[in-house]
């Protein structure tokens, strides 16, 4: 949810927006063992896979190396044409990588699973019932968390990677970042980050989701260009627009709004603010369950295998 306006006020940096590398030169996200070093990395590009590409090739044009760029994008299995990534750019080096502006709608198509994801930027009073379902069904979901709602809820965030769930970065103040210049979108991330690794010792890197999934070519760039992918949706279960919603109508929102085979691969928006959200995922899972399809996070959905992600990262130390 937004800010209020003395709050959008009182965010404003005081001094000029610190740089990427003395900001997060080493991170540790909640499915890596070890953390990456991104010391030597000074920038970072949006990248759509190509036929014939490989972590190599891409490696080779970037200057960076193909362990680092399949760690930070939590690759496995086979490269898929059309899959967006991010792609480190050291800082000594001359790359020949562009960034193009990239965006993720949906994950894999050929698995059985769906990504629900939960946007943090409001209350949480629904959280713990939803954690203590997942954790009954022994589940993890990507949470995708606003730097003012983890100033407000620092033991829940510990909560949520505590239990091993992922997490995305969703700005500092939930604002529309088309209507911000570069430095203040820039503020936006990297204080979340800052705050996010400050509380939880964790990285909200590769994703980002932009707040009221309002986005144009330069906030995706922006985002991109900080080492963040844009994660948009398949599917909104609508628990934040118009009217109240019952538990009934997110569950049959989430179930049969789409088909079975368009659900496959699919990444669901909720939010965690919502009673009604939180009451429906018992219902949401039994229903999956009957269907065949099982909830994952989005690193998974979007990998080809779609079972498992890196339990290690990168570490050049």
């Amino acid at each position: 949810m937004p800010a209020s306006a003395q709050e959008l006020t009182s965010a404003q940096p005081a001094e000029p927006v610190y740089e990427i590398r003395a900001a997060i030169p080493v991170i540790r996200v909640p499915s890596m063992a070890e953390p990456m070093d991104l010391s030597k990395v000074g920038s970072y590009a949006g990248h759509t896979l190509r036929r014939n590409e490989t972590l190599e090739s891409i490696a080779a044009q970037a200057g960076c190396t193909p362990q680092l760029l399949g760690s930070y994008n939590k690759l496995v299995g086979p490269l898929q044409v059309g899959r967006q990534i991010i792609v480190p750019l050291p800082a000594a080096a001359v790359s020949e990588m562009p960034s193009r502006p990239v965006l993720v709608e949906r994950g894999q198509t050929s698995h059985p699973l769906v990504a629900l994801t939960f946007d943090a930027g409001s209350t949480a009073e629904p959280l713990p019932k939803l954690l203590q379902t997942l954790r009954d069904h022994q589940l993890k979901v990507t949470f995708f968390v606003t730097g003012f709602w983890v100033r407000e809820n620092p033991d829940l965030l510990k909560q949520i990677v505590a239990d091993g769930h992922e997490l995305g970065n969703h700005s500092l103040t939930h604002p529309d970042m088309r209507h911000l210049d570069d430095m203040r979108i820039k503020h936006e991330i990297l204080e979340t980050e800052r705050l996010v690794l400050k509380t939880a010792g964790v990285s909200t890197r590769p994703y980002f989701r932009p707040p009221y999934g309002a986005y144009n070519d330069r906030v995706l760039l922006a985002s991109e260009a900080l080492g963040y992918l844009p994660i948009y949706w398949t599917l909104d279960c609508l628990d934040s627009v118009g009217a109240k919603k019952s538990p009934d109508f997110i569950a049959d929102r989430v179930t049969r709004k789409l088909s079975r085979e368009q659900l496959c691969g699919s990444i669901v928006l909720m939010h965690v603010d919502s009673m009604a959200t939180a009451d429906a995922v018992p219902e949401i899972l039994s229903r999956f369950d009957d269907m065949g399809l099982s909830v994952v996070t989005v690193s998974r959905v979007l990998n080809e295998e779609g079972i498992k992600i890196p339990q290690t990262g990168l570490s050049s130390r």
